[in-house]
């Protein structure tokens, strides 16, 4: 019976198109990749360079090496203060985590402009745990970063940025 209820439950899934989230297909338009940052060792570039290299992107070493360009322009962090106690003591902050990137050929031309992708996060802290808030909130950094990455890949995979990229690749 239990084999007949996950059965059911799995093709209900399927036939609705639901997919599980995770790595999709190299998208060839995006090979020979370059990651330009002015900050070659931050979190972001990690994260870049281990997703693409989880989905079969080799990036390339350097700019003369690759067809496309990837640059981030810009990461800034930023904290607003939500509440405060009646004893005048912070209570919460909104974290606010935005980078802004753009795509070029590896002679700078623009292939996408810059965009900016935002995260945020709701921080919580207690008077009595300051250095608990602390590694919360760098936890919060770290996820917001990793959320961010994940959807600068999407906006890269997505058709009109393919489209892009394949007819900058046939008419150079």
């Amino acid at each position: 019976m239990r084999y007949f209820i996950f059965l059911f439950i799995a093709m209900a899934l399927s036939g609705c198109g639901f997919q599980l989230r995770g790595s999709t297909p190299p998208n060839p338009a995006l090979q020979d990749l370059y990651i330009k940052t002015s900050a070659p060792y931050s979190e972001v570039t990690h994260n870049l360079r281990e997703y693409l290299n989880v989905s079969g992107i080799q990036v390339a070493d350097t700019q003369q090496d690759a067809a496309i360009v990837l640059q981030i322009l810009s990461e800034t962090e930023n904290q607003i203060l939500l509440s405060v106690s009646g004893t005048a003591q912070t209570r919460q902050y909104n974290l606010i985590l935005t980078i802004a990137f753009q795509v070029t050929n590896n002679k700078g031309t623009i292939l996408v402009p810059p965009q900016t992708l935002s995260e945020n996060r709701t921080l919580t802290v207690l008077s009595n745990q300051i250095l608990g808030g602390s590694n919360e909130q760098t936890m919060l950094y770290q996820q917001m970063r990793q959320a961010i990455v994940y959807d600068i890949l999407n906006r890269l995979g997505s058709r009109d940025i393919i489209a892009t990229l394949i007819n900058q690749k046939t008419h150079p």
